[in-house]
C-alpha cells in the first residue's frame, strides 16, 4: 500500500482531517460551512469503516473507486492521505453526492446482510446534524488551571470515533436537550437528587470514599440515602408509573437540583465536580452511539469486581487506574430490573481533585493535536515515551495478572510534562475483561461477569489498546508532524522489541477491529462483530 505524507492540500493543512475540523480556531463556523464539514466527517467515517470491514486495505493517493458488488454500484472519491492503518482522508467531492453516497452504502449492506437497517440512515443524519451544531459552536481553548485543561479535552470531542457511522447520535435528546447537556457545547448543570428509603436500597462499596457532597447531605431526610440523577433522567423518570408509585408510598423523595454544578465528560452521562473526590456515572435513557446508556446490574458488578482486581495490581511507573468506588440503586425484586438500571449510579474515584494534575482524555487531544503533539523533530521520541507509559504497561498487566483494560481513546487519560508523555490513566472499568485462568484466586466470585476466556480477553486488549488507541495516535502524530505512518509503526515495533510483554503482539499477523458499521446496521451494537486487519507491528521473517 502506498502512503501519502509530507505536503498536504491547502484545505487539509494545519489540522488533521482538513475541512472536518472547520471552526476550530474561532467562535464557530457558518452554519452552511459547519454542515458541509460535518457531512465530510461522516463520509470519511463511513468510507473508512466500509473499507476496513470489507477487507480493502490497499488504498493509494488519488482517485479511489469503491465497487459495491451486491448492488452493482460504485463510489468515487479523491484520497488525500492514504493511511497505513485505514485512517484515510478524502477530498470533499464524491460521486455520488453525500445523501446518495450514504444511501448507496446502506443499500449494499442491506443486499449483503439481508437486514433492512432502515433506522441507521436516520441515525446517521442525526449524528451529522449534531456534529454540525458542535462545529458551528466552535472548538474552544482551555482556560487557566489543571482542571480547566482536563475539562477542555473532555468537552472538545466534536467528531467522535473515526470508524463509527453515528459517532454523535443521541437518540432521545431534543435540540433543547443538546443545548443543556452536550459536553461538546461546554455545558454544566446542577444534578438532581432522589432520597431513597434505606430498606429499598442496594449498595455495594469497594472503597470508603464519600459519595454525597456535604451541601447535599443536609437535605436528605433521616432513614434515606441520596442518589444523584441526571436532570434529563429526572424528567424521564417522573413520567414512569413505577416511580410515581414509589413516591406516593414514600420510598422515593424527589429533592430536586442540589449542590455544585457538574460538567458532562466525553461520554455524555458521566459527570464531574472537579472539587469532589468521586465522579458519577449516571444512567441516561438515551441511545448514544450504540445503545441506551443505563446501568444494568451486570455492568455494575463487572465494574466493581474489576476495581477489586485493579486495586491489587503491582504499581507501574507512569501508569494508573481510576478505580470504581461502588454503586447504588434500588434493589432488584423491589423494583423492576429496568427501573433499577435507570436509577443505578456508579461512583468513580476522582484522584485528580486538588492534586494539580491535568490528565487529558486522548479522544480530545487527538482531535486538537496542536494542544500536545510535538514538532517533526520530536515525533520519534514523543512516540517512544508514549509507548512506555501507555502500551507497555497495558501489555504488562495482562501478561502478569491477566487483566485486560478497555483502553480506547475515550477511556485513556494522558499526562504530559512540558509536552512529553509522562503517564497514562485508564478509566471506566465496566469494560475490563480478565482471564479467568490467570486472575488472582479469591478476589472475585467464580461467576463474576468480569471473567472471560483468555482468548477473548486478549482479543479485547489488542482491539482497545492497539487498533483503537495506538492506531489513532500514530495516524494523528504522522499527519501533525508531516511524517510517514509506516516509519512510525516501524519505530514502535523496534521500541517494543525491548519489552518481553510485547512478543506475542509483535508476532500476530492480524489485529481485531470492531466492525461498527456492520454491527450498527444489523442491530448488534452491544454484541459487535470483529474483523481482522493487518498488524503493522508484526515482526516479518
Amino acid at each position: 500500500m502506498a502512503e501519502s505524507h509530507g505536503a498536504r492540500p491547502a484545505a487539509e493543512a494545519g489540522h488533521v482531517g482538513g475541512r472536518e475540523h472547520a471552526g476550530e480556531h474561532g467562535p464557530g463556523a457558518e452554519p452552511t460551512a459547519a454542515l458541509s464539514a460535518a457531512e465530510h466527517a461522516a463520509r470519511q467515517r463511513l468510507l473508512n469503516a466500509y473499507l476496513r470491514e470489507t477487507g480493502i486495505h490497499d488504498v493509494t493517493p488519488g482517485e479511489l473507486v469503491v465497487e459495491l458488488p451486491a448492488t452493482g454500484r460504485s463510489l468515487r472519491v479523491e484520497v488525500w492521505h492514504a493511511s497505513a492503518f485505514g485512517h484515510h482522508t478524502y477530498g470533499e467531492h464524491t460521486v455520488p453526492g453525500h445523501p446518495d453516497l450514504v444511501a448507496a452504502l446502506l443499500a449494499e449492506l442491506a443486499a449483503t446482510t439481508g437486514c433492512p437497517g432502515g433506522e441507521l440512515a436516520t441515525q446517521i443524519g442525526d449524528s451529522v446534524e449534531r456534529t454540525a451544531r458542535y462545529l458551528a459552536h466552535g472548538r474552544r481553548r482551555p482556560g487557566p488551571g489543571a482542571h480547566a485543561r482536563t475539562r477542555h479535552a473532555e468537552q472538545n470531542v466534536l467528531l467522535g470515533h473515526p470508524f463509527h457511522p453515528t459517532p454523535k447520535s443521541a437518540e432521545g435528546f431534543t435540540d433543547a436537550d443538546i443545548g443543556r447537556y452536550a459536553p461538546e457545547l461546554g455545558t454544566e448543570f446542577v444534578p438532581h437528587y432522589l432520597a431513597v428509603a434505606r430498606e429499598l436500597l442496594l449498595e455495594v462499596r469497594v472503597s470508603p470514599d464519600e459519595w454525597v457532597p456535604g451541601e447535599v447531605a443536609e437535605h436528605v431526610p433521616a432513614g434515606y440515602e441520596a442518589l444523584p440523577v441526571h436532570p434529563w433522567q429526572a424528567r424521564h423518570l417522573a413520567g414512569e408509573p413505577e416511580v410515581r408509585s414509589l413516591v406516593a408510598q414514600g420510598g422515593l423523595v424527589a429533592l430536586g437540583p442540589l449542590g455544585r454544578p457538574v460538567y458532562p465528560t466525553s461520554s455524555v452521562r458521566t459527570v464531574c465536580d472537579p472539587e469532589f473526590g468521586v465522579s458519577w456515572k449516571l444512567p441516561l435513557h438515551v441511545r448514544i452511539t450504540n445503545f441506551v446508556r443505563n446501568n444494568p446490574l451486570e455492568h455494575l458488578r463487572r465494574a466493581t469486581d474489576a476495581s477489586l482486581l485493579a486495586a491489587r495490581l503491582p504499581a507501574r511507573p507512569g501508569f494508573g487506574v481510576v478505580l470504581e468506588s461502588g454503586y447504588r440503586t434500588l434493589a432488584p425484586g423491589v423494583v423492576s430490573d429496568e427501573l433499577a438500571a435507570d436509577l443505578a449510579v456508579q461512583y468513580r474515584q476522582n484522584p485528580f481533585a486538588g492534586n494539580g494534575q491535568a490528565p487529558r482524555v486522548l479522544a480530545g487531544l487527538l482531535e486538537d493535536a496542536a494542544e500536545v503533539l510535538p514538532g517533526p523533530r520530536e515525533a520519534d521520541e514523543w512516540l517512544r515515551r508514549y509507548l512506555d507509559v501507555a502500551l507497555v504497561p497495558l501489555l504488562s498487566v495482562f501478561a502478569t495478572d491477566g487483566v485486560s483494560f478497555e483502553a480506547h481513546v475515550q477511556n485513556s487519560l494522558l499526562c504530559t510534562e512540558n509536552g512529553w508523555p509522562s503517564g497514562l490513566w485508564v478509566r471506566d472499568l465496566e469494560g475490563v475483561s480478565a482471564s479467568r485462568d490467570r486472575v488472582r484466586a479469591g478476589l472475585v466470585e467464580a461467576d463474576s461477569p468480569v471473567l472471560y476466556d483468555e482468548a477473548e480477553a486478549w482479543l479485547r486488549l489488542r482491539y482497545h489498546a492497539v487498533t483503537n488507541q495506538l492506531g489513532h495516535v500514530v495516524h494523528v502524530l504522522a499527519l501533525h508532524t508531516a511524517t510517514s505512518e509506516r516509519r512510525l509503526w516501524r519505530l514502535a515495533r523496534d521500541h517494543l522489541r525491548a519489552a518481553p510483554e510485547a512478543g506475542q503482539l509483535l508476532a500476530c499477523a492480524t489485529l481485531p477491529a470492531k466492525a461498527n458499521l456492520l454491527s450498527r446496521f444489523t442491530g448488534r451494537g452491544e454484541r459487535p462483530v470483529y474483523v481482522d486487519v493487518p498488524n503493522p507491528l508484526r515482526e516479518l521473517p
